[in-house]
């Protein structure tokens, strides 16, 4: 859930799920934790946050850079939702 109290649309969830299951060529689950599991490195975590930044369009601040906002699918859609609003755009990747 966002700070606000708004949770991520949940096709946002999924659609995260999908590319961080890709990514860790693991099937995950919205609340799987891809860090604690060992699958996700520093290098990884990096593409990570490219790709929230290229697909959603906006910049991640160092303020920003808080691994509890990127740890989940579920967390990382939280975590767009808040930076984008209601104005996160749910069609295909980039």
């Amino acid at each position: 859930m966002s700070d606000q109290g708004t949770p991520p649309h949940p096709e946002l969830v999924e659609r995260l799920v999908r590319h961080f299951s890709v990514v860790t060529a693991t099937q995950l689950e919205p609340d799987d934790d891809y860090f604690g599991m060992g699958l996700v490195n520093s290098l990884r975590a990096l593409e990570i946050v490219a790709y929230l930044e290229r697909t959603f369009d906006f910049e991640i601040d160092m303020d920003d850079l808080d691994l509890d906002n990127f740890r989940t699918a579920r967390r990382a859609a939280a975590f767009v939702t808040r930076k984008c609003g209601h104005t996160v755009d749910l069609g295909t990747s980039r």
